[in-house]
């Protein structure tokens, strides 16, 4: 993924303008207001719920006040599909196969302190997703 990305913004110019980096998300080694912007996509739901806040909050943590996290997931929030209990029934059983779980991402992010920017809803294979986009408040202000 780290290459394809890096492909892409020097197709479009922009490689001079991003750093990329690729870590374990539960422990990053980087300091603290670092980065403008995360993105994570389809990662957020592999962890565990109790580990989602400590996460959202390192991630916090190392966005400059104002930063922005943008989640892609599949989402919990109005699910109630015969496709996505299913889905959830597989992730129970055959965890290996079926590794993501819907999560309630907006609500995620406003538990740590996340101001909601942007927040759009998407099918994915017929299982609902959501892209939403947190800001870090500046705690000066």
């Amino acid at each position: 993924m780290l290459e394809i990305t890096r492909k892409r913004l020097e197709k479009a110019g922009l490689i001079d303008r991003a750093e990329l980096c690729c870590e374990d998300a539960s422990e990053m080694p980087y300091e603290d207001n670092k980065f403008d912007g995360v993105f994570m996509s389809f990662t957020l739901e592999l962890f565990d719920t109790p580990e989602i806040p400590k996460l959202l909050n390192d991630i916090k943590g190392v966005l400059k006040p104002g930063g922005r996290l943008a989640v892609v997931s599949m989402s919990k929030e109005g699910g109630e599909s015969v496709l996505l209990k299913l889905y959830e029934w597989a992730h129970k059983k055959f965890p290996a196969y079926a590794d993501c779980r819907p999560i309630y991402v907006e609500q995620s992010l406003k538990e740590v302190g996340f101001v909601i920017k942007q927040k759009e809803k998407v099918n994915v294979l017929g299982l609902p997703g959501e892209i939403v986009v947190g800001l870090k408040k500046d705690e000066k202000k």
